[in-house]
């Protein structure tokens, strides 16, 4: 996987958890230079805190066999497309 680090636009369903602080985050699709890639599957969900900014990190695999690497950032609530 190579590494792109871009902001993207990114579709999603978030399930609150009233039990929990956060609930599910459920991806739909994104954006990437203007093509449209709908989630076949995330494989792996975990968290990361660098230096303080934590986020949500998703695995996602195309039925192809494309890898995505999508990260969440909770405090600026933006996206990226961290590795393809």
């Amino acid at each position: 996987m190579k590494i792109i680090n871009e902001p993207i636009k990114v579709m999603v369903i978030f399930h609150p958890n009233k039990k929990l602080e956060r609930g599910k985050i459920q991806l739909i699709k994104f954006r990437f230079k203007d093509k449209v890639v709908p989630v076949q599957k995330v494989t792996k969900i975990y968290e990361e805190n660098i230096v303080g900014n934590k986020r949500i990190v998703f695995v996602c695999q195309q039925l192809n066999g494309d890898m995505y690497e999508l990260k969440y950032e909770i405090d600026s609530k933006d996206w990226y497309l961290f590795k393809k």
